[in-house]
Parts: C-alpha cells; sequence; structure tokens
C-alpha cells in the first residue's frame, strides 16, 4: 500500500511539475505598446492607405501576445530628416518614412527606390535580409516595403510629348537632381507646401512625386498634365528601433515579422487599384495624360534606373550587392 501511495504521490509531483512549466513557457508576454511615427502629416500620406493599416494591423493582430500601436505624431513633432536619429534615440520605437529621409544615416536606402522586386520576393532572394543588415549596423530595424504598389510620376503644365525639358524648370528634391541633369531641366528645391503657389506662378513648369495622389494638396488645380510612365518604386517603409526590437519578447517579434510581411500584400493590393482610381478622378477633373512612343519611354524608364544606380553607388559602392538581386 504504502509503495501505491509513493508511486501515486511521485506521478501527482509530475504531473504538477509539468503542468506549471506547461503554463510558464505559454505565459502572455508583457504588454508593449510601440510608439509610431510618420515622415508625413496623417492625412497626408503619399502611400495611403499605408499608415492607417500600419496601426490597425499591429493593434489587432498583436493582441494575442500583447503588442499594439499608438500614432504619436508627424513632421509637426520633429524635422523627417531627424527621423532616424530619433528611433536609436528611442525617441519613437517605429517610424513610417522614406530612404530620401534616411540616407544621411543609412546610405544604402537611397536603392530602395530602385528595386523593381514585389517585397515578399525580397524576403526569399535575400535582399530584404541585406538590407536589414545594413539598417542593423546603425542600430535600426527594417520590417518592410510599405509603397510597392506605385512609382514616381512626373507632372508638367506644358504640353511636352518627348523626355526633354530642356528649358523648363522643374521643382526638386536631391533623388531627382540626376533625372534633371539627363533631361535638361534646371532645377529648383521648393518643399511640399510651396509647389502649388510655384505651379501658380510659373516659378515651376512641373515637378514628380511618389505615386498620383496629388489631389491631397490641390495640385491637380494649376498643373494640367500627367506627364509620361511611372518609374522606380515609390520607396516609404517601416524601420524600427533595433534596441526596441531586441527587447521585445520573442513571440512578439515573431508575430510582428508575420504582421509585416502580410502587410506588404495587402498595401501592393490597396495601392494597385487606388493608383488606377485616381488617375479616372484626375482625368475627370480635366488633367490630361501625356504618354510618350514606346521607344521614347523605353529610354525614360532606362535612363531614370541607370542614373539612380549611379546615384546610390556613389553614396554607398556596397548597393552593387543589392543590385542583382533587385533588378529582375
Amino acid at each position: 500500500m504504502k509503495v501505491k501511495l509513493s508511486v501515486l504521490l511521485v506521478v501527482t509531483l509530475v504531473a504538477l511539475f509539468a503542468l506549471g512549466a506547461g503554463t510558464h513557457s505559454y505565459a502572455a508576454p508583457k504588454a508593449e505598446e510601440l510608439k509610431i511615427w510618420s515622415a508625413w502629416p496623417e492625412k497626408a500620406d503619399p502611400s495611403t492607405p499605408g499608415l492607417q493599416l500600419l496601426i490597425s494591423m499591429i493593434n489587432e493582430k498583436g493582441k494575442a501576445v500583447n503588442l499594439k500601436a499608438r500614432y504619436v505624431g508627424g513632421p509637426e513633432v520633429f524635422n523627417p530628416f531627424e527621423g532616424a536619429a530619433s528611433l536609436q534615440k528611442g525617441i519613437v520605437d517605429i517610424e513610417y518614412t522614406a530612404g530620401a529621409y534616411t540616407t544621411g544615416v543609412v546610405p544604402e536606402s537611397d536603392a530602395i527606390k530602385l528595386m523593381k522586386t514585389k517585397a515578399w520576393d525580397d524576403r526569399k532572394s535575400g535582399a530584404f535580409a541585406l538590407m536589414n543588415k545594413w539598417f542593423e549596423e546603425k542600430g535600426l530595424e527594417f520590417l518592410a516595403r510599405a509603397s510597392t504598389g506605385q512609382g514616381f510620376q512626373g507632372y508638367l503644365t506644358k504640353n511636352v510629348t518627348k523626355p526633354n525639358l530642356k528649358g523648363l524648370t522643374m521643382r526638386v528634391v536631391p533623388i531627382y537632381v540626376p533625372l534633371i541633369k539627363a533631361l535638361g531641366a534646371t532645377g529648383v528645391n521648393t518643399a511640399g507646401g510651396e509647389v502649388y503657389t510655384a505651379l501658380e506662378r510659373g516659378t515651376v513648369d512641373g515637378f514628380w512625386w511618389g505615386g498620383r495622389e496629388i489631389r491631397t494638396w490641390g495640385w491637380q488645380e494649376v498643373c494640367k498634365y500627367i506627364w509620361g510612365p511611372p518609374f522606380w518604386t515609390v520607396d516609404v517603409y517601416v524601420m524600427m528601433s533595433k534596441k526596441k526590437w531586441d527587447s521585445l519578447d520573442p513571440s512578439q517579434r515573431d508575430a510582428l515579422t508575420k504582421i509585416m510581411a502580410e502587410y506588404e500584400h495587402k498595401t501592393y493590393e490597396a495601392q494597385i487599384k487606388g493608383q488606377d482610381d485616381i488617375t479616372k478622378d484626375l482625368l475627370a477633373k480635366g488633367m490630361k495624360e501625356i504618354k510618350f512612343s514606346p521607344a521614347d519611354e523605353k529610354w525614360y524608364i532606362n535612363m531614370a534606373y541607370e542614373e539612380g544606380w549611379k546615384a546610390a553607388v556613389q553614396k554607398s559602392p556596397r548597393v552593387k550587392e543589392l543590385q542583382p538581386l533587385v533588378s529582375k
């Protein structure tokens, strides 16, 4: 009888230990609220629905691992060019930004706009891992590309039917300088908020913009032509403080990785449809679309990529490793 009781006691203790260990293994991780900042005003997202989708997906799909997100503001909080440094300092946790704002810290980010591949293919080819390696060197974590469903688009106030802008003045930011030189135009560095007035007064004859959503700024009122084909890929992306990333529970990092992979699909699908809808509306509002001949279109797109890669390599020769992975 004593032997049976002893055996029963041992079995009970083993069962209780296993139950305790199991309970400990599946204990919910510590709750984490991720502070998200955007390089653009909340209502002027150049890659709609990127920002809102980012926040909602983390809040919805992160519940199981006690992960949620809170939007803390945009450029009214700090200058977009200070974004990467703000992540490094831990002021915010996640940023919704663009390569143009990050090259001062991660020069390789200039090549994001030149990636022709789909974001989900980058995760298989090694391109994503390579880009993330460069970000990690600077204390950052590259989480996702957020705008692969749209390219950069030209707009003019004048009817120019060929890729030749000699004699014209274009509003530019640094990433467009190589195009200005190749197309023979003059460039004027103008803030986004000043473009309407510059077009209205004739200070500039046109501009390039990431995607076709120019209605937010009202530019369709003072600009008549959608000029030529889109080129490059809008380089809006999501990055995170590596210190914050490393501090998360493994289950939270795993959940965030899965969320970002799904996010890339959803933003792409929404933007492809959105670009078509926006174009129809712009044409209905009186804009006209200038299409190049097949030969001119091919030259224009090839020129944009050739000049873009030259500029990216000048900033960081290491992007040569990335080029064959993303130029298919």
